[in-house]
């Protein structure tokens, strides 16, 4: 499992697709790879990628950016974007709180945040990708319309979102305890992912909020 992991570390550097916030010309490139003016669609902590590639298969006129720090499973996700020629998806191995180095301001329409750590432990929280320190950074970059999805199986984690959300003053325009109760999908960008699908075969209730600022 180590050399497969050294070996992929060592791969996705070279795939087209891929970038370091590391390197220092990482937010133009970024910006030049997709060729066009469209804003962007964000995948925070995308690990093997199944929502970003979905998600540009889905929405073909828009560019999709997956964000991990661990670049042995951008690695996986990266190759299948390749290998099914898809243009509009990109990759970048970066901390979610180096954001605003990458963006700039106003210039996301839409933040996915699937199944993130729940950083259990108190000392940990401000580490959660929906506290209030990555609020303002993702408030800074969404444009007026733009929203946020975010999912867990975590009840400790949703209740927590929730309450911060609402003391943040963002406005909820979805939220359930229970997504797939009904067998309904309320919005088009939704995608199930691998993992996911073995959480609701295993009767794991699936909680979502989408919201705006």
């Amino acid at each position: 499992m180590a050399r497969t992991k050294h070996r992929r570390l060592l791969k996705v550097k070279d795939l087209p697709n891929v970038f370091n916030l590391k390197n220092s010309d990482v937010q133009p490139t970024v910006m030049n790879y997709f060729n066009t003016s469209n804003l962007f669609s964000v995948e925070i902590g995308c690990g093997h990628g199944d929502y970003s590639i979905e998600l540009a298969k889905k929405f073909p006129g828009r560019n999709f950016i997956g964000i991990d720090v661990k670049g042995a499973r951008i690695f996986i996700g990266a190759l299948k974007a390749i290998d099914q020629n898809l243009r509009n998806v990109t990759f970048l191995i970066a901390k979610a709180e180096k954001l605003n180095e990458i963006f700039h301001p106003k210039s996301v329409q839409e933040i996915f945040i699937p199944f993130p750590d729940p950083h259990v432990k108190q000392a940990r929280q401000n580490r959660r990708l929906i506290s209030p320190f990555f609020l303002k950074i993702y408030k800074e970059l969404l444009i007026k319309s733009g929203v946020i999805h975010f999912k867990t199986d975590n009840k400790g984690l949703f209740v927590y979102a929730l309450k911060t959300i609402c003391d943040f003053g963002c406005k909820i325009i979805y939220s359930s305890e229970h997504l797939y109760e009904n067998g309904e999908l309320k919005f088009s960008s939704n995608v199930i992912t691998i993992f996911e699908k073995f959480y609701i075969k295993e009767g794991k209730k699936i909680m979502f909020i989408c919201f705006k600022f």
